[in-house]
């Protein structure tokens, strides 16, 4: 290899590796809590008096490192953790500043894992993150602390929309609903009910309800999801509807031969079938069989021998109209 590709080979992993941020000697909770035996308290001594817990302090490292550190390189003692503007690691865990957390209150309650699970054998505070807004709401349904916008935020109410509720929100809103994606932003139940979706929709018809749809395509996505056309119509809407208007199918020369008949799409014959609409259709009155008849009988044995049966399925199953 000659010396420009070498030389460009390693400049490309030392760009790799300050990206990654990279450091070969860093703090780790793991070697304090599990290695040590430290407790949180030991370095955070102000976490139950402080609202914002300080960072810490070379001071309070050389209380154990003046002397764990007398014989290490200089890279690897607890000095290297600091600069003039204090300890370089990141305060992962941090919360926002629109997030109100006053520390002091609840570390005096609870224990520190209770909120930081995990941080005992955490080997990268990189890998730390602040607490998801589902923790903080689930602990106080628990202990029936407020859980209004303003116990927590500062900005952030009722009023208050999720950056991804500009642009085309109000068209694409649906499909978010239903994703069931556990994001913040994208769950809508933090800040709506189901009964104010209800009343929105049932003032404003989805975008996709066109003329069109009407006429030809709810069918389709009514037999294919129902619980959803569900939230808006009750049965007893459909079921008026269609007594009203018959669906485009329904021409004519629909039941001019078996092929085409209602059974071709509606079978067996129940309440949410036909009969929904022809209940009074003379031909959809099947007699009960005869007493000395039982449904484990073949009926093709007697029925149907020399003609075909004027029946929709031609008698092929008798036992599903006739009890």
């Amino acid at each position: 290899m000659c010396a420009a590709g070498m030389l460009l080979c390693v400049s490309g992993c030392m760009l790799i590796d300050a990206f990654r941020g990279e450091r070969r000697f860093a703090f780790t909770h793991a070697t304090h809590a599990k290695g040590e035996g430290l407790s949180c308290a030991d370095c955070h001594a102000d976490a139950t008096t402080s609202d914002e817990l300080a960072p810490l302090s070379i001071e309070a490292c050389s209380e154990c490192h003046a002397k764990l550190d007398a014989e290490k390189p200089e890279a690897e003692r607890a000095a290297s953790l600091f600069d003039a503007a204090g300890f370089r690691a990141a305060h992962a865990s941090r919360q926002k500043d629109e997030v109100r957390f006053p520390h002091a209150h609840h570390a005096s309650k609870y224990t520190c894992a209770e909120c930081h699970p995990g941080l005992t054998s955490n080997t990268d505070v990189r890998d730390l993150a602040p607490m998801p807004m589902q923790q903080c709401m689930d602990c106080h349904a628990r202990e029936k602390a407020p859980n209004a916008c303003a116990t927590c935020h500062v900005r952030i109410d009722e009023r208050w929309a999720p950056p991804n509720h500009a642009h085309a929100w109000k068209e694409h809103h649906g499909l978010v609903a239903r994703s069931a994606c556990e994001r913040t932003a994208d769950r809508c139940s933090i800040c709506h009910t189901e009964s104010s979706c209800l009343a929105c929709h049932k003032e404003e018809a989805p975008k996709g309800h066109t003329l069109a749809f009407r006429a030809r395509a709810h069918g389709m996505l009514a037999s294919l999801d129902r619980e959803s056309c569900a939230a808006c119509h009750e049965p007893a809407s459909c079921d008026r509807c269609h007594r009203e208007v018959l669906p485009k199918n329904h021409t004519a020369s629909f039941t001019s031969s078996f092929a085409g008949h209602c059974i071709t799409c509606h079978f067996p014959l129940r309440e949410e079938g036909c009969a929904a609409c022809h209940k009074s259709t003379p031909g959809h009155r099947a007699t009960p069989k005869p007493a000395d008849h039982t449904p484990v009988m073949i009926c093709r044995q007697c029925h149907g021998t020399t003609a075909a049966l004027p029946h929709a399925d031609k008698g092929d199953d008798c036992n599903a109209c006739h009890p």
